[in-house]
């Protein structure tokens, strides 16, 4: 499947760092890390992944395995693995992504912890607040 290839293709990319990381940041196997990309403090981030340009990946936020997302995503307080989450995002919420797709221009925004696996399958310019 896409998410399956996705990782696949991730694992043969030589790594890069083009951004920004802050302190105490943990990176582990295979990642790319885009221009202007911000790595804010005790983030993670697990290989295979990709990350875009002008990106911010926000305090506490585990990202990765097979993970790829795109230019101009703000990611905050989320843990994403196996998905694929395209351009123009934003995810604000306490809340584990897994196996996704989440579309261009989507926002999950949930003000609440809920700590169980989610699985999307979001649309262009969908907005999930929770």
């Amino acid at each position: 499947d896409i998410i399956h290839a996705n990782g696949t293709i991730l694992e043969k990319i030589d790594p890069y760092n083009h951004g920004q990381i802050e302190k105490n940041v943990k990176l582990e196997g295979n990642i790319m890390i885009g221009k202007n990309t911000i790595l804010k403090s005790n983030v993670k981030i697990i290989g295979p992944t990709i990350i875009g340009e002008y990106c911010v990946i926000d305090e506490d936020s585990v990202i990765g395995p097979n993970t790829s997302i795109g230019n101009n995503c703000n990611i905050s307080k989320c843990k994403v693995s196996e998905s694929i989450i395209m351009d123009n995002c934003k995810i604000d919420s306490n809340i584990k992504i897994e196996e996704s797709i989440i579309a261009y221009n989507s926002e999950i925004i949930m003000n609440y912890q809920n700590t169980d696996g989610k699985k999307f399958l979001l649309g262009e310019g969908t907005k999930i607040i929770f």
